[in-house]
């Protein structure tokens, strides 16, 4: 028991500087009403926040034009550390009562469980017309959404247009692809018989590179491909075909074609920013809001690197219906817990309309597409030499919801993607040793 005492006055110590600035609070001041919400953020894009905040003061100018007697103000706290450590201190502000009223959220699923999150649906459905619904996907159960989508960043295949023009692209050929992909004219396989011929031109000396590290990105590969690794409800699904067709995809890239280095996850991100920023690779798979650690890798501005690399969708293959983008939004969460869920609410509302300008700005200054439809319309936006160009791909977004397992499944299939590059197995091999380790490891896997 002393231990237990002692532990809990230890997260006490960590969390409370965190989270208990303050309490939500009324004050007259010259017949206004004060009200005072706190927003807790995590991470480096405080440009999400900043949006909110200058909502809320734009809000405020709202309330006093109808004669409403109440001033929002807020008190802020911003921090970089752990994802896992933040909204687990999120979880035990709320046990506390010091829960804030707004927070970031990096996964709404166990949040949305425990009872954590206001349930903001109304908000959304009263602007259904304003969003890309499809950014909701993630925090919504049983028809209710519970997480707002500020952002919608977009994981997509970058190709350079530099490396297209050195093997007899013209320019108008070279402008024309992501709209051929668009429509599904132009399909995966074309994509990767692309890849090829453009090193065996000599326009690249690689065709294909990825993350050199695990991730979700080469999910999207195998979504591609026809894989089903998800179900609406967050359930993994060990699909053995499609990940058979991914393995052999992978060992095929790295072995017999070898348009992906078969060492390029001994590379590391510096290295592979620069083939990318250079040329030295041809296509590349991965979030837009990177090209600006490729930019930097380069050492080109982003509008030099627009000018030589470009984005599409991933294609349509023979085992899929159409081309899509995988988006990642940051969600918004407001506390279950708030004394002013009304305000709360009214706040997104604005957000999502008049201040849309607000999110347009993060969306620009992060490379990010917007899950609002005017944000993407707004000029700022549309001035980004990055994405101002590809604000179409939001008709074609998905989100995926929390998935039981993934973690550990990430762990395990880049596991086996590093032996299939380096020649060390066989995608046969490859697909029995994951089989084998996600039974042993994660439960309530569905098997087909």
């Amino acid at each position: 028991m002393k231990r237990i005492l002692l532990a809990l006055i230890a997260v006490l110590a960590i969390v409370s500087p965190l989270f208990a600035n303050g309490t939500s609070e009324e004050k007259a001041a010259d017949g206004v009403k004060v009200v005072t919400l706190r927003i807790s953020h995590n991470m480096d894009f405080t440009t999400i926040p900043d949006a909110v905040v200058g909502a809320a003061e734009r809000l405020n100018a709202r309330y006093e034009a109808e004669g409403k007697n109440i001033r929002i103000e807020f008190e802020k706290d911003y921090q970089t550390i752990d994802w896992t450590e933040y909204q687990n201190n999120i979880v035990f502000a709320h046990k506390i009562g010091e829960a804030p009223d707004f927070f970031a959220i990096s996964d709404p699923a166990p949040l949305i469980k425990a009872g954590l999150l206001l349930d903001i649906t109304s908000v959304i459905e009263k602007n259904k017309d304003v969003f890309t619904m499809a950014a909701f996907d993630g925090a919504t159960v049983d028809g209710k959404i519970y997480a707002y989508a500020p952002d919608l960043p977009t994981r997509v295949i970058y190709y350079s247009k530099d490396d297209l023009a050195k093997i007899g692209w013209t320019e108008e050929q070279i402008e024309a692809l992501p709209g051929r992909v668009a429509s599904g004219e132009f399909t995966f396989e074309d994509f990767i018989a692309l890849c090829n011929e453009v090193v065996a031109k000599g326009g690249a000396k690689y065709g294909l590179e990825h993350r050199p590290g695990k991730g979700s990105d080469f999910l999207d590969i195998m979504k591609t491909l026809g894989c089903e690794y998800y179900t609406p409800n967050g359930d993994l699904v060990f699909d053995s075909e499609g990940i058979l067709r991914f393995f052999q995809f992978t060992y095929d890239n790295a072995n017999v074609t070898k348009i992906t280095p078969n060492n390029l996850n001994q590379m590391g991100w510096s290295t592979i920013n620069l083939h990318v920023g250079t040329g030295e690779t041809f296509a590349y798979y991965g979030p837009v809001y990177s090209a600006g650690y490729v930019a930097g890798a380069a050492k080109l501005t982003n509008a030099e690197l627009a000018a030589q690399e470009a984005f599409i969708l991933f294609p349509k293959s023979q085992y899929t219906d159409g081309p899509f983008t995988v988006a990642a939004p940051q969600y918004i969460g407001v506390s279950a817990d708030t004394k002013y869920p009304e305000i709360c609410k009214d706040i997104l509302d604005e957000l999502s309309n008049g201040s849309s300008d607000l999110l347009a700005h993060h969306g620009a200054k992060i490379n990010s597409l917007l899950a609002v439809k005017a944000a993407n319309e707004n000029e700022e936006v549309l001035a980004n030499p990055v994405i101002g160009d590809i604000t179409y791909m939001t008709d074609y977004a998905v989100t995926v919801p929390s998935i039981n397992g993934l973690n550990i499944f990430h762990e395990e299939l880049f596991k086996q993607i590093v032996a299939l590059e380096l020649g060390e197995t066989d995608p046969e091999t490859a697909l029995a040793a994951l089989k084998s380790q996600t039974e042993l490891n994660i439960k309530d896997v569905i098997y087909k």
